[in-house]
């Protein structure tokens, strides 16, 4: 649903499914923005984004945080600590809101 929305936007979109492949696919070929989402098998998305962080290739890419991680009782002031854009509740965002934020903050980037 939201690449969809983001390829009608004119973006190119890479999909992992699990924090482990989505860590390599950055690694491999850094794009400009992350969509993060929080809850996902093999490696959460609070220790991609530890990793993303401490890798030179890969530490200054925007993450903007996509998840329904509404649970996680402050983890969200942890996520802004580690430098990510925004986070935005998945439940309440839908394609044309996300392809809104995710083209400011390819422009202000």
């Amino acid at each position: 649903m939201y690449r969809l929305g983001l390829e009608a936007g004119g973006w190119a979109v890479d999909v992992a499914h699990d924090g482990e492949s989505g860590l390599s696919q950055a690694l491999a070929d850094p794009p400009a923005l992350i969509l993060l989402d929080l809850l996902l098998p093999r490696m959460d998305g609070f220790e991609v984004l530890r990793r993303l962080r401490s890798n030179a290739s890969t530490q200054d890419i925007p993450v903007l945080v996509v998840s329904n991680a509404s649970g996680l009782g402050g983890r969200e002031e942890e996520a802004r600590k580690m430098g990510i854009v925004d986070w935005m509740v998945k439940a309440n965002t839908t394609p044309a809101t996300l392809a809104s934020r995710v083209g400011r903050i390819l422009a202000a980037d």
